[in-house]
Protein backbone atom coordinates (compact mmCIF):
# COMPACT_ATOMS: atom_id res chain seq x y z
CA UNK A 1 0.00 0.00 0.00
CA UNK A 2 1.41 3.39 -1.00
CA UNK A 3 1.81 6.23 1.48
CA UNK A 4 -1.10 8.17 -0.07
CA UNK A 5 -3.39 5.11 0.01
CA UNK A 6 -2.42 4.45 3.62
CA UNK A 7 -3.17 8.05 4.55
CA UNK A 8 -6.52 7.87 2.73
CA UNK A 9 -7.47 4.69 4.61
CA UNK A 10 -6.31 6.09 7.94
CA UNK A 11 -8.37 9.26 7.51
CA UNK A 12 -11.48 7.46 6.27
CA UNK A 13 -11.45 4.96 9.17
CA UNK A 14 -10.04 7.26 11.84
CA UNK A 15 -12.61 6.36 14.53
CA UNK A 16 -11.57 2.69 14.37
CA UNK A 17 -8.41 3.76 16.16
CA UNK A 18 -10.56 3.71 19.30
CA UNK A 19 -10.71 0.21 20.85
CA UNK A 20 -14.22 0.47 22.25
CA UNK A 21 -15.55 1.80 18.98
CA UNK A 22 -13.95 -1.13 17.11
CA UNK A 23 -15.99 -3.55 19.24
CA UNK A 24 -19.12 -1.49 18.62
CA UNK A 25 -18.43 -1.26 14.88
CA UNK A 26 -17.90 -5.02 14.53
CA UNK A 27 -21.06 -5.87 16.44
CA UNK A 28 -23.14 -3.38 14.48
CA UNK A 29 -21.84 -4.74 11.17
CA UNK A 30 -23.26 -8.18 11.96
CA UNK A 31 -26.43 -7.02 13.70
CA UNK A 32 -27.56 -4.41 11.18
CA UNK A 33 -27.16 -6.94 8.37
CA UNK A 34 -29.50 -9.19 10.31
CA UNK A 35 -31.93 -6.33 10.79
CA UNK A 36 -32.09 -5.76 7.03
CA UNK A 37 -32.71 -9.48 6.54
CA UNK A 38 -35.71 -9.19 8.84
CA UNK A 39 -36.96 -5.94 7.28
CA UNK A 40 -36.88 -7.55 3.85
CA UNK A 41 -38.57 -10.72 5.05
CA UNK A 42 -41.33 -9.07 7.07
CA UNK A 43 -42.24 -6.73 4.19
CA UNK A 44 -42.49 -9.67 1.82
CA UNK A 45 -44.33 -11.83 4.37
CA UNK A 46 -47.05 -9.26 5.01
CA UNK A 47 -47.58 -8.79 1.26
CA UNK A 48 -47.88 -12.55 0.79
CA UNK A 49 -50.37 -12.82 3.66
CA UNK A 50 -52.52 -9.83 2.66
CA UNK A 51 -51.71 -9.02 -1.02
CA UNK A 52 -52.12 -5.34 -0.08
CA UNK A 53 -49.55 -2.52 -0.36
CA UNK A 54 -51.79 -0.57 2.02
CA UNK A 55 -51.29 -3.27 4.69
CA UNK A 56 -47.52 -2.91 4.25
CA UNK A 57 -47.94 0.76 4.98
CA UNK A 58 -50.01 -0.12 8.06
CA UNK A 59 -47.28 -2.55 9.19
CA UNK A 60 -44.65 0.18 9.05
CA UNK A 61 -47.03 2.51 10.82
CA UNK A 62 -47.33 0.00 13.67
CA UNK A 63 -43.54 -0.47 13.81
CA UNK A 64 -42.81 3.23 14.10
CA UNK A 65 -45.93 4.39 15.95
CA UNK A 66 -44.17 3.98 19.35
CA UNK A 67 -41.50 6.39 18.10
CA UNK A 68 -44.18 8.92 17.22
CA UNK A 69 -45.92 8.62 20.61
CA UNK A 70 -43.07 7.96 23.05
CA UNK A 71 -39.70 8.84 21.47
CA UNK A 72 -39.16 12.18 23.30
CA UNK A 73 -39.11 10.20 26.57
CA UNK A 74 -36.65 7.55 25.32
CA UNK A 75 -33.73 9.94 25.68
CA UNK A 76 -34.41 10.27 29.42
CA UNK A 77 -33.09 6.74 29.89
CA UNK A 78 -29.99 7.46 27.81
CA UNK A 79 -29.16 10.58 29.84
CA UNK A 80 -29.80 8.96 33.23
CA UNK A 81 -28.35 5.42 33.10
CA UNK A 82 -25.06 4.00 31.70
CA UNK A 83 -25.67 3.63 27.98
CA UNK A 84 -23.60 0.47 27.64
CA UNK A 85 -25.79 -1.41 30.13
CA UNK A 86 -28.99 -0.08 28.59
CA UNK A 87 -27.88 -1.31 25.16
CA UNK A 88 -27.14 -4.82 26.46
CA UNK A 89 -30.72 -4.98 27.74
CA UNK A 90 -32.37 -3.58 24.60
CA UNK A 91 -30.33 -5.75 22.23
CA UNK A 92 -31.26 -8.84 24.26
CA UNK A 93 -34.94 -7.92 23.97
CA UNK A 94 -34.57 -7.47 20.21
CA UNK A 95 -33.01 -10.95 19.92
CA UNK A 96 -35.80 -12.65 21.86
CA UNK A 97 -38.51 -10.90 19.84
CA UNK A 98 -36.95 -11.84 16.49
CA UNK A 99 -36.56 -15.45 17.65
CA UNK A 100 -40.28 -15.67 18.47
CA UNK A 101 -41.21 -14.50 14.97
CA UNK A 102 -38.71 -16.88 13.36
CA UNK A 103 -39.98 -19.92 15.29
CA UNK A 104 -43.63 -19.06 14.63
CA UNK A 105 -43.06 -18.62 10.90
CA UNK A 106 -40.89 -21.73 10.74
CA UNK A 107 -43.77 -23.77 12.18
CA UNK A 108 -46.16 -22.15 9.64
CA UNK A 109 -48.28 -20.77 12.46
CA UNK A 110 -47.77 -17.09 11.84
CA UNK A 111 -50.82 -14.88 11.35
CA UNK A 112 -51.09 -11.27 10.23
CA UNK A 113 -51.88 -10.02 13.75
CA UNK A 114 -48.81 -11.82 15.13
CA UNK A 115 -46.54 -10.08 12.64
CA UNK A 116 -48.07 -6.76 13.64
CA UNK A 117 -47.59 -7.57 17.34
CA UNK A 118 -43.92 -8.49 16.97
CA UNK A 119 -43.21 -5.43 14.83
CA UNK A 120 -44.93 -3.22 17.42
CA UNK A 121 -42.75 -4.69 20.19
CA UNK A 122 -39.66 -3.92 18.09
CA UNK A 123 -40.86 -0.33 17.88
CA UNK A 124 -41.30 -0.09 21.66
CA UNK A 125 -37.78 -1.38 22.31
CA UNK A 126 -36.36 1.03 19.76
CA UNK A 127 -37.82 4.00 21.66
CA UNK A 128 -35.04 3.46 24.22
CA UNK A 129 -32.43 1.73 22.05
CA UNK A 130 -32.31 4.38 19.29
CA UNK A 131 -31.35 7.51 21.26
CA UNK A 132 -29.12 5.47 23.58
CA UNK A 133 -27.15 4.02 20.68
CA UNK A 134 -26.84 7.41 18.98
CA UNK A 135 -25.74 9.20 22.16
CA UNK A 136 -23.27 6.40 22.98
CA UNK A 137 -21.11 7.16 19.93
CA UNK A 138 -19.52 10.39 21.26
CA UNK A 139 -18.93 8.65 24.62
CA UNK A 140 -16.76 6.14 22.76
CA UNK A 141 -14.84 8.41 20.39
CA UNK A 142 -15.00 11.98 21.80
CA UNK A 143 -15.75 15.14 19.85
CA UNK A 144 -12.84 15.12 17.37
CA UNK A 145 -13.73 11.76 15.86
CA UNK A 146 -17.51 12.18 16.08
CA UNK A 147 -18.28 13.10 12.42
CA UNK A 148 -16.07 10.23 11.24
CA UNK A 149 -17.74 7.75 13.59
CA UNK A 150 -21.23 8.87 12.53
CA UNK A 151 -20.25 8.39 8.89
CA UNK A 152 -18.81 4.93 9.62
CA UNK A 153 -22.04 4.00 11.38
CA UNK A 154 -23.87 5.09 8.24
CA UNK A 155 -21.46 2.99 6.19
CA UNK A 156 -22.32 -0.05 8.31
CA UNK A 157 -26.03 0.63 7.97
CA UNK A 158 -25.87 1.03 4.22
CA UNK A 159 -23.37 -1.76 3.66
CA UNK A 160 -25.93 -3.93 5.40
CA UNK A 161 -28.60 -2.40 3.16
CA UNK A 162 -26.64 -3.82 0.22
CA UNK A 163 -25.95 -7.25 1.71
CA UNK A 164 -29.09 -7.82 3.80
CA UNK A 165 -31.82 -7.39 1.14
CA UNK A 166 -29.74 -9.25 -1.44
CA UNK A 167 -29.33 -12.25 0.88
CA UNK A 168 -32.93 -11.83 2.01
CA UNK A 169 -34.22 -11.97 -1.55
CA UNK A 170 -32.28 -15.19 -2.16
CA UNK A 171 -33.44 -16.79 1.10
CA UNK A 172 -37.07 -15.81 0.56
CA UNK A 173 -37.00 -17.25 -2.96
CA UNK A 174 -35.31 -20.52 -1.88
CA UNK A 175 -36.15 -21.43 1.73
CA UNK A 176 -38.73 -18.86 2.83
CA UNK A 177 -38.82 -16.01 5.32
CA UNK A 178 -38.36 -17.89 8.65
CA UNK A 179 -34.59 -18.25 8.35
CA UNK A 180 -34.25 -14.47 7.89
CA UNK A 181 -35.88 -13.92 11.28
CA UNK A 182 -33.75 -16.63 12.91
CA UNK A 183 -30.51 -15.17 11.56
CA UNK A 184 -31.49 -11.72 12.79
CA UNK A 185 -32.06 -13.08 16.31
CA UNK A 186 -28.59 -14.64 16.30
CA UNK A 187 -26.97 -11.46 14.94
CA UNK A 188 -27.78 -9.47 18.09
CA UNK A 189 -25.33 -11.64 20.00
CA UNK A 190 -22.49 -9.89 18.15
CA UNK A 191 -23.53 -6.51 19.59
CA UNK A 192 -23.95 -7.90 23.10
CA UNK A 193 -20.51 -9.53 23.05
CA UNK A 194 -18.93 -6.32 21.71
CA UNK A 195 -20.53 -4.27 24.49
CA UNK A 196 -19.27 -6.66 27.18
CA UNK A 197 -15.72 -6.54 25.76
CA UNK A 198 -15.51 -2.75 26.04
CA UNK A 199 -13.33 -0.99 28.60
CA UNK A 200 -15.63 1.28 30.65
CA UNK A 201 -12.70 3.36 31.94
CA UNK A 202 -12.07 4.58 28.38
CA UNK A 203 -15.61 5.92 27.85
CA UNK A 204 -16.36 9.67 28.01
CA UNK A 205 -19.41 9.42 30.25
CA UNK A 206 -21.92 12.30 30.02
CA UNK A 207 -24.69 11.18 32.38
CA UNK A 208 -27.17 13.68 33.74
CA UNK A 209 -26.11 14.67 37.30
CA UNK A 210 -27.64 12.36 39.89
CA UNK A 211 -28.89 15.34 41.89
CA UNK A 212 -31.03 16.62 39.01
CA UNK A 213 -34.53 15.61 40.14
CA UNK A 214 -36.72 17.38 37.60
CA UNK A 215 -39.73 15.44 36.39
CA UNK A 216 -39.87 13.65 33.06
CA UNK A 217 -41.80 16.40 31.30
CA UNK A 218 -39.43 19.06 32.61
CA UNK A 219 -36.45 17.08 31.34
CA UNK A 220 -38.05 16.69 27.91
CA UNK A 221 -38.74 20.44 27.85
CA UNK A 222 -35.07 21.02 28.63
CA UNK A 223 -34.14 19.16 25.45
CA UNK A 224 -36.79 21.03 23.44
CA UNK A 225 -35.47 24.32 24.82
CA UNK A 226 -31.98 23.52 23.54
CA UNK A 227 -33.37 22.81 20.06
CA UNK A 228 -35.28 26.11 20.05
CA UNK A 229 -32.18 28.05 21.13
CA UNK A 230 -29.90 26.38 18.57
CA UNK A 231 -31.00 27.27 15.01
CA UNK A 232 -28.64 24.76 13.37
CA UNK A 233 -30.28 21.90 15.28
CA UNK A 234 -33.78 23.32 14.77
CA UNK A 235 -33.30 23.54 10.99
CA UNK A 236 -32.00 19.97 10.78
CA UNK A 237 -34.97 18.65 12.77
CA UNK A 238 -37.56 20.59 10.74
CA UNK A 239 -36.06 19.33 7.47
CA UNK A 240 -35.99 15.76 8.80
CA UNK A 241 -39.66 16.01 9.77
CA UNK A 242 -40.53 16.84 6.15
CA UNK A 243 -38.19 14.34 4.50
CA UNK A 244 -39.02 11.60 7.03
CA UNK A 245 -42.74 11.96 6.39
CA UNK A 246 -42.72 12.24 2.61
CA UNK A 247 -39.45 10.76 1.29
CA UNK A 248 -37.95 8.17 3.66
CA UNK A 249 -40.75 5.62 3.26
CA UNK A 250 -38.39 3.54 1.18
CA UNK A 251 -39.72 0.12 2.16
CA UNK A 252 -43.17 1.04 0.84
CA UNK A 253 -41.81 2.86 -2.22
CA UNK A 254 -39.26 0.26 -3.34
CA UNK A 255 -41.49 -2.72 -2.58
CA UNK A 256 -44.23 -1.11 -4.66
CA UNK A 257 -41.79 -0.34 -7.47
CA UNK A 258 -40.58 -3.95 -7.54
CA UNK A 259 -44.03 -5.56 -7.38
CA UNK A 260 -46.30 -3.28 -9.40
CA UNK A 261 -44.03 -0.87 -11.25
CA UNK A 262 -41.43 -3.26 -12.64
CA UNK A 263 -43.04 -6.66 -11.86
CA UNK A 264 -39.61 -7.84 -10.74
CA UNK A 265 -40.58 -10.10 -7.82
CA UNK A 266 -38.60 -10.77 -4.63
CA UNK A 267 -35.29 -10.86 -6.48
CA UNK A 268 -35.94 -7.47 -8.05
CA UNK A 269 -36.92 -6.04 -4.68
CA UNK A 270 -33.61 -7.24 -3.25
CA UNK A 271 -31.65 -5.78 -6.16
CA UNK A 272 -33.37 -2.39 -5.95
CA UNK A 273 -32.77 -2.22 -2.20
CA UNK A 274 -29.16 -3.27 -2.69
CA UNK A 275 -28.66 -0.58 -5.36
CA UNK A 276 -29.91 2.10 -2.99
CA UNK A 277 -27.61 0.72 -0.30
CA UNK A 278 -24.61 0.59 -2.64
CA UNK A 279 -24.95 4.29 -3.38
CA UNK A 280 -25.42 5.03 0.29
CA UNK A 281 -22.29 3.02 1.12
CA UNK A 282 -20.25 5.08 -1.34
CA UNK A 283 -21.71 8.28 0.09
CA UNK A 284 -20.86 7.17 3.63
CA UNK A 285 -17.23 6.56 2.66
CA UNK A 286 -17.08 10.08 1.23
CA UNK A 287 -18.54 11.60 4.40
CA UNK A 288 -16.15 9.53 6.54
CA UNK A 289 -13.17 10.80 4.55
CA UNK A 290 -14.35 14.41 4.80
CA UNK A 291 -14.79 14.02 8.60
CA UNK A 292 -16.71 17.29 8.75
CA UNK A 293 -20.36 18.27 8.76
CA UNK A 294 -21.61 21.29 6.83
CA UNK A 295 -25.06 22.64 6.11
CA UNK A 296 -24.20 22.97 2.43
CA UNK A 297 -23.41 19.25 2.15
CA UNK A 298 -26.64 18.44 4.00
CA UNK A 299 -28.80 20.50 1.63
CA UNK A 300 -27.10 19.27 -1.54
CA UNK A 301 -27.38 15.66 -0.37
CA UNK A 302 -31.10 16.11 0.30
CA UNK A 303 -31.71 17.59 -3.16
CA UNK A 304 -29.70 14.86 -4.92
CA UNK A 305 -31.56 12.14 -3.02
CA UNK A 306 -34.98 13.56 -3.92
CA UNK A 307 -34.17 14.14 -7.58
CA UNK A 308 -32.93 10.64 -8.33
CA UNK A 309 -35.55 8.93 -6.16
CA UNK A 310 -38.29 10.59 -8.22
CA UNK A 311 -36.57 9.70 -11.50
CA UNK A 312 -36.03 6.06 -10.48
CA UNK A 313 -39.75 5.63 -10.01
CA UNK A 314 -40.41 6.59 -13.62
CA UNK A 315 -38.14 3.95 -15.16
CA UNK A 316 -39.57 1.05 -17.15
CA UNK A 317 -36.58 -1.28 -16.67
CA UNK A 318 -34.91 -2.77 -13.61
CA UNK A 319 -31.34 -1.77 -14.52
CA UNK A 320 -32.04 1.96 -15.15
CA UNK A 321 -34.00 2.13 -11.89
CA UNK A 322 -31.08 0.52 -10.05
CA UNK A 323 -28.60 3.03 -11.50
CA UNK A 324 -30.73 5.97 -10.39
CA UNK A 325 -31.24 4.45 -6.95
CA UNK A 326 -27.46 4.22 -6.55
CA UNK A 327 -27.28 7.99 -7.06
CA UNK A 328 -30.27 8.53 -4.76
CA UNK A 329 -28.58 6.43 -2.09
CA UNK A 330 -25.43 8.54 -2.26
CA UNK A 331 -27.39 11.73 -1.72
CA UNK A 332 -29.50 10.13 1.00
CA UNK A 333 -26.54 9.18 3.18
CA UNK A 334 -24.75 12.51 2.76
CA UNK A 335 -27.96 14.15 3.95
CA UNK A 336 -28.75 11.82 6.86
CA UNK A 337 -25.18 11.37 8.17
CA UNK A 338 -24.52 15.11 8.05
CA UNK A 339 -27.83 15.77 9.82
CA UNK A 340 -26.86 13.40 12.62
CA UNK A 341 -23.39 14.94 12.99
CA UNK A 342 -24.69 18.51 13.15
CA UNK A 343 -27.25 17.66 15.84
CA UNK A 344 -24.69 15.81 17.97
CA UNK A 345 -21.99 18.45 17.47
CA UNK A 346 -24.24 21.29 18.60
CA UNK A 347 -25.58 19.43 21.66
CA UNK A 348 -23.72 19.20 25.00
CA UNK A 349 -23.19 15.73 26.47
CA UNK A 350 -25.72 15.78 29.36
CA UNK A 351 -28.50 16.76 26.91
CA UNK A 352 -27.49 14.54 24.03
CA UNK A 353 -29.80 11.61 24.77
CA UNK A 354 -32.88 13.83 24.94
CA UNK A 355 -31.99 15.90 21.88
CA UNK A 356 -31.17 12.78 19.86
CA UNK A 357 -34.51 11.33 20.94
CA UNK A 358 -36.19 14.42 19.44
CA UNK A 359 -34.15 13.96 16.27
CA UNK A 360 -35.17 10.30 16.09
CA UNK A 361 -38.75 11.32 16.87
CA UNK A 362 -38.97 13.15 13.56
CA UNK A 363 -36.65 10.72 11.74
CA UNK A 364 -38.56 7.57 12.72
CA UNK A 365 -41.76 8.87 14.26
CA UNK A 366 -42.92 10.43 11.02
CA UNK A 367 -42.71 7.05 9.28
CA UNK A 368 -46.13 5.81 10.50
CA UNK A 369 -47.77 8.85 8.92
CA UNK A 370 -45.80 8.69 5.70
CA UNK A 371 -46.07 4.91 5.34
CA UNK A 372 -49.83 5.02 5.61
CA UNK A 373 -50.06 7.93 3.16
CA UNK A 374 -47.75 6.37 0.58
CA UNK A 375 -49.20 2.90 0.97
CA UNK A 376 -52.57 4.41 0.03
CA UNK A 377 -51.04 6.50 -2.79
CA UNK A 378 -49.23 3.48 -4.23
CA UNK A 379 -52.38 1.35 -4.08
CA UNK A 380 -54.54 4.05 -5.67
CA UNK A 381 -52.22 5.54 -8.33
CA UNK A 382 -49.22 3.24 -8.57
CA UNK A 383 -45.54 3.35 -7.72
CA UNK A 384 -44.62 6.03 -10.27
CA UNK A 385 -46.82 8.63 -8.61
CA UNK A 386 -45.71 7.59 -5.13
CA UNK A 387 -41.99 7.83 -5.88
CA UNK A 388 -42.43 11.06 -7.82
CA UNK A 389 -44.17 12.69 -4.85
CA UNK A 390 -41.64 11.34 -2.36
CA UNK A 391 -38.64 12.60 -4.32
CA UNK A 392 -40.20 15.98 -5.04
CA UNK A 393 -40.85 16.56 -1.33
CA UNK A 394 -37.13 16.12 -0.55
CA UNK A 395 -36.12 18.56 -3.29
CA UNK A 396 -38.58 21.18 -2.06
CA UNK A 397 -37.36 20.69 1.52
CA UNK A 398 -33.76 21.25 0.40
CA UNK A 399 -34.69 24.44 -1.45
CA UNK A 400 -36.66 25.77 1.50
CA UNK A 401 -33.86 24.91 3.90
CA UNK A 402 -31.29 26.64 1.72
CA UNK A 403 -33.39 29.79 1.67
CA UNK A 404 -33.85 29.76 5.45
CA UNK A 405 -30.15 29.11 6.06
CA UNK A 406 -28.99 31.95 3.82
CA UNK A 407 -31.56 34.52 4.93
CA UNK A 408 -32.17 33.78 8.60
CA UNK A 409 -29.37 31.74 10.20
CA UNK A 410 -26.04 32.40 8.51
CA UNK A 411 -26.16 36.22 8.82
CA UNK A 412 -27.25 36.10 12.49
CA UNK A 413 -24.78 33.45 13.61
CA UNK A 414 -21.69 35.02 12.08
CA UNK A 415 -20.86 32.38 9.49
CA UNK A 416 -18.40 33.42 6.81
CA UNK A 417 -20.23 34.00 3.55
CA UNK A 418 -17.06 33.13 1.66
CA UNK A 419 -16.60 29.80 3.38
CA UNK A 420 -17.27 27.05 0.86
CA UNK A 421 -18.67 24.68 3.47
CA UNK A 422 -20.16 27.23 5.88
CA UNK A 423 -18.82 25.22 8.82
CA UNK A 424 -19.84 25.81 12.44
CA UNK A 425 -17.56 28.35 14.06
CA UNK A 426 -18.01 27.07 17.59
CA UNK A 427 -19.68 23.82 18.56
CA UNK A 428 -20.12 22.29 21.99
CA UNK A 429 -17.67 19.48 22.69
CA UNK A 430 -18.63 15.95 23.68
Amino acid sequence: MTVSARALTSRTFDALGNRNYRYFFAGQTVSVTGSWLQATAQAWLILELTHSPLMLGVLLMVQFLPNLLLQPFGGLVADRWPKRRVLVLTQSCFALTAAVLGITEGLHLVRVWEVFLVVGIFGLINVVDGPTRQAFVPEMVGSRRLPNAVALNSMVFNGARVIGPAIGGILIATVGTALCFDLNAISYLAVIVGLWLMHPSELHSNLRPAGARAGALAQVREGIGHVRRTPEVALVIVLMAIVGTFSFNLTVLITGLARTGLHAGAGGFGLLSAALGAGALAGALGVAYASRASMRALLIGCAVFGTFLALAGQMAGLVPAMVLLVLAGGGMIVYSATSNSIVQTFTPGPLRGRVMSLYLWVFLGTTPIGSLIFGAVEQAWGSRVAMGLGGSAAVLAALGGAWWWRRRIRPRKGYSAGSPAAEPLAAPTA
